[in-house]
């Protein structure tokens, strides 16, 4: 198993110092992004609208879901993500769509905008440019444009910052989320002193994710969460499929309660490689506590692994950002681990030049 504590090791296996520097760059990505957002010029109309659909796929997708979980319970509109080549039916001129694609090129979000331009809805688009940019210049919609300063990686699942600060900082500056602006500003900044000891210059033995790391390598991880961790929990598996091409889910408690527990017997090689990381929060709800004790019980009864792992933070947008951040670091860790770089997606760009053809 490689060291990871050997930085020249991991800076030759991803090219240079990007990754790295882009992973540490979280805080800044989010607070660049939630401010620049915060100040686009919007109709005034595009605040009396009914519902918002956010059209995005991959790392410009489980940013809207992290939002979508994690602020349930104070948006004051339906806010949903569409992660396909069609829109609801429901979609009209009181409909808010916003098209959300890193690169710009993202296939499904530019037909979904044809779509949405066609049933009249108002529409605004994130992205660094591309197709994206030029149809919202077009037909004159607002545009957040990022300048992707702190993400000299171009991955946008390494980028994701932007994506949550930047739909974080559209949903105030329209209205949408029932919350105090400081929150987000102090948990960015409590985001800050936190990654300190998560970063590659900490030693394994003080590094908690460079052990949950090696305690995955050769497994098959699914991440266990809840409740207002949802959406972070479904970026984690994006992440480690995509940045450590290693194979991964989550499951939602109490959904995975109904079902998922009678079906750990089968096959049996299941023993040997699956592992189930149980993502605690105390500030979950109460019934909820009680479900993951008892979940983790019967996993253990199935003779599989389990990893327990409490987050820290004060309140639940701090624990969020802690997560978030810990699924960068994590996945960064495995690809190390697996001796893969992170910067490329051979099967993913392949797919996308045979879709071409």
């Amino acid at each position: 198993m490689i060291n990871l504590d050997d930085k020249d090791k991991i800076l030759k296996l991803q090219g240079g110092e990007k990754v790295l520097q882009s992973i540490d760059a979280l805080p800044n990505q989010l607070k660049q992004s939630f401010s620049e957002a915060l100040n686009i010029n919007f109709p005034e109309d595009y605040k009396n609208v009914k519902s918002v659909v956010v059209c995005g796929m991959g790392g410009s997708r489980f940013p809207v879901f992290i939002i979508k979980e994690l602020f349930k319970e104070k948006l004051k509109i339906p806010y949903v993500f569409n992660d396909d080549y069609n829109l609801p039916g429901y979609i009209d001129k009181n409909t808010l769509v916003i098209l959300s694609s890193y690169s710009g090129t993202t296939e499904e979000v530019l037909i979904c905008g044809e779509k949405a331009l066609a049933k009249k809805a108002k529409i605004i688009g994130i992205t660094v440019g591309g197709g994206l940019e030029l149809f919202l210049a077009k037909n004159n919609f607002p545009l957040y444009k990022i300048n992707p300063v702190y993400n000299p990686s171009g991955q946008p699942r390494i980028g994701f910052g932007y994506f949550v600060g930047g739909h974080l900082g559209l949903l105030f500056n329209l209205g949408f989320l029932n919350l105090e602006k400081r929150m987000i500003e102090e948990a960015i900044n409590y985001l800050s002193s936190l990654i300190s000891n998560f970063q590659v210059n900490i030693p394994t033995n003080n590094n908690l994710i460079k052990q949950l790391a090696q305690k995955l390598y050769q497994k098959y991880p699914y991440y266990i969460v809840s409740e207002f961790l949802t959406g972070v929990g479904n970026a984690i598996a994006n992440q480690t499929n995509e940045t450590a091409k290693s194979i991964s889910s989550f499951r939602i408690i109490p959904e995975l309660d109904h079902h998922l527990m009678e079906g750990l017997k089968f096959p049996d090689k299941l023993k040997e490689i699956l592992v189930f990381i149980f993502f605690f929060s105390n500030l979950y709800s109460p019934k909820i506590q009680k479900r993951f004790i008892i979940t983790k019980e019967i996993v253990e009864k199935n003779n599989i692994l389990t990893i327990w792992y409490e987050l820290k933070g004060k309140n639940k947008i701090e624990q969020a950002f802690e997560l978030m951040a810990i699924g960068s670091y994590l996945s960064m860790y495995l690809s190390v681990l697996y001796e893969q770089d992170p910067t490329i997606i051979p099967y993913v760009d392949y797919f996308k030049k045979r879709l071409k053809e």
